[in-house]
């Protein structure tokens, strides 16, 4: 039964190890090591350590121990671990360490030939082999082989962000991280992940689960900005021997600032450009039964058409609010509940800027909503006032600047949602 490397077992394999006492005859386990039987030099052993043959009349024997960890047969390795071939008594002069296809890993023999150790981390569910060679005081050669394999797929971890390499974004993006496997071990996540840059502003995490984190300053990035964030989990286990496999840098920047406000009782949105405004249009907001949720909510994606269906708010036909599924043109997401900016039906407008008649987006006539679409893209803040209705539940799009600064990493602080 193979049980994952737990920091318990990481403690007992670090000392496990493989030791050759002279040319391999037979293997005999011995606690945490292996020994051979010395073997005289010119014969031949079917072990893993051999003396090379001789034309001296006297044979000569590799009298030598040398260690190897990860030990012989070690599984679940965790591939951060180092490769150690050391000797306190002879003389290194080869070693190899290879994957099953042949790849080598690169290490480094100590100058008096007394140890070798790795320079790179391993693959995951790897079989590496080990081979060495070593000279002893007397002038005997010996050899060894041993093998340990890596961690196995079941118990390897990865991690997502929500952010591209080298694009830009709005001064209110948060960042978030997926996990593959249930972090345990969160506060040790936390210190692998680095976020300079944007204003460098204090930043604090929040979680929603085991599996989702985010990451968001005190105030908005600055402008026209750059953010680099760095995961580093190779190598970390995230809890229940979930060994993490990756270490990930990705850089962002930022625009200038772009700020919309919705106000129902106006019937209104304002759009601001570096605090100057540079369009006012009306708007029609969620009817009565499906109210738009109040706070400030960061753009998450853009289409210039999105398929809308009842199907996704569980309506069915008959039903009092049903709606014929159809495209709406020039779409921002707010919310993955499906609230949206968009461009209203032609049968809603004529009540834009006078009633709310949609299922809580935020409705606008083609010219306005165009302009809109043009001038605002993802991570741009549109804040909703005055509807009497929640703000969206926080892990329903990006409600994170909806939350005190001082309660962010409250997992249990709870707002009007």
């Amino acid at each position: 039964m193979v049980n994952p490397p737990s920091s318990a077992l990481s403690d007992l394999f670090t000392r496990r190890s493989f030791v050759a006492v002279g040319a391999l005859g037979t293997l005999a386990l011995a606690a945490c090591s292996s020994q051979t039987k010395p073997v005289a030099e010119g014969s031949a052993s079917p072990g893993t350590a051999s003396s090379p043959a001789s034309t001296s009349a006297a044979p000569k024997e590799f009298t030598g121990t040398v260690e190897v960890y990860p030990a012989l047969d070690e599984i679940e390795i965790n591939p951060i671990e180092k490769v150690k071939v050391t000797s306190a008594d002879s003389t290194l002069t080869e070693v190899t360490v290879t994957t099953a296809e042949g790849q080598k890993l690169a290490g480094a023999l100590s100058e008096d030939g007394s140890s070798w150790t790795s320079t790179e981390n391993m693959l995951f569910h790897s079989t590496y082999t080990v081979s060495w060679t070593a000279q002893d005081a007397q002038g005997a050669r010996g050899q060894g082989e041993s093998t340990f394999s890596t961690v196995s797929p079941a118990y390897e971890a990865d991690a997502h962000m929500n952010i591209a390499d080298g694009a830009s974004y709005g001064i209110g993006q948060i960042i978030q991280f997926n996990f593959s496997e249930p972090v345990i071990n969160k506060a040790e996540v936390e210190k692998r992940i680095t976020v300079t840059g944007g204003g460098d502003r204090a930043g604090k995490f929040r979680w929603y689960s085991d599996y989702m984190v985010r990451y968001r300053p005190a105030d908005k990035w600055a402008t026209n900005s750059t953010v680099t964030v760095t995961i580093d989990i190779f190598g970390l286990d995230l809890g229940k021997g979930m060994i993490g496999n990756h270490t990930t840098t990705r850089s962002f920047k930022t625009w200038n600032k772009r700020y919309a406000l919705a106000d129902n009782n106006t019937k209104t949105i304002k759009m601001y450009v570096d605090d100057v405004l540079v369009r006012e249009a009306y708007i029609t907001l969620g009817n009565p039964e499906w109210p738009s949720v109040v706070g400030q909510l960061p753009i998450m994606e853009k289409a210039e058409s999105y398929y809308f269906n009842p199907g996704s708010l569980e309506l069915k036909k008959g039903d009092a609010h049903y709606y014929e599924p159809f495209w709406a043109s020039w779409t921002s997401r707010l919310t993955s509940g499906g609230v949206f900016v968009h461009q209203a039906l032609p049968g809603a407008w004529s009540s834009v800027g006078a009633y709310n008649v949609s299922h809580g987006c935020i409705g606008m006539l083609p010219e306005d909503v165009k302009f809109f679409y043009d001038t605002f893209g993802v991570g741009d803040i549109v804040e909703t006032i005055n509807t009497g209705y929640l703000q969206a539940d926080p892990d329903d799009g990006y409600g994170d600047w909806n939350i005190p600064f001082e309660n962010y990493d409250d997992e249990a602080w709870v707002g009007n949602w």
